[in-house]
């Protein structure tokens, strides 16, 4: 799994099971908290549909975690106030890049976690799609 799919992944997954594997992880693997946790605040930048121009649409809560394990670093940041679970993912990152044993087991977890995520994406999709309205160009 490529490290932007990954990151995106631990947004996607259970924080229990997030945590879960990082305890895991950190029985026999070494970190330093480097950065964090912290809670802030994201800009969500949209583009106006008519003229393309793009703004400033809202704020969102963000955790965010660095980690160093060794040469490896790991990062993490989720949405919400969730310190907790951005520590495991950063944790879960650094045992990534530096192919600990569970790595299998953790990109595994991850990539379940992204197809229930597009499986809850396309759920939501089907009830709301009925409802889309196409507007055709008057010339």
């Amino acid at each position: 799994m490529e490290r932007e799919s990954r990151l995106e992944a631990f947004g996607l997954a259970d924080e229990a099971t997030l945590v879960g594997m990082a305890d895991d992880v950190l029985e026999d693997f070494e970190v330093e908290v480097t950065r964090g946790p912290t809670v802030g605040l994201l800009m969500v930048r949209v583009e106006e549909p008519s003229e393309r121009l793009p703004f400033n649409f809202t704020e969102v809560t963000v955790s965010e975690a660095e980690v160093a394990a060794g040469d490896h670093r790991g990062y993490a940041m989720v949405m919400g106030k969730s310190p907790d679970r951005a520590v495991a993912g950063a944790v879960l990152d650094a045992a990534l890049e530096a192919q600990h044993p569970l790595s299998p087991r953790i990109e595994t977890m991850l990539s379940d976690a992204v197809a229930a995520g597009e499986a809850e994406w396309q759920r939501r999709w089907s009830t709301v799609a009925p409802t889309l309205v196409r507007f055709e160009d008057v010339t």
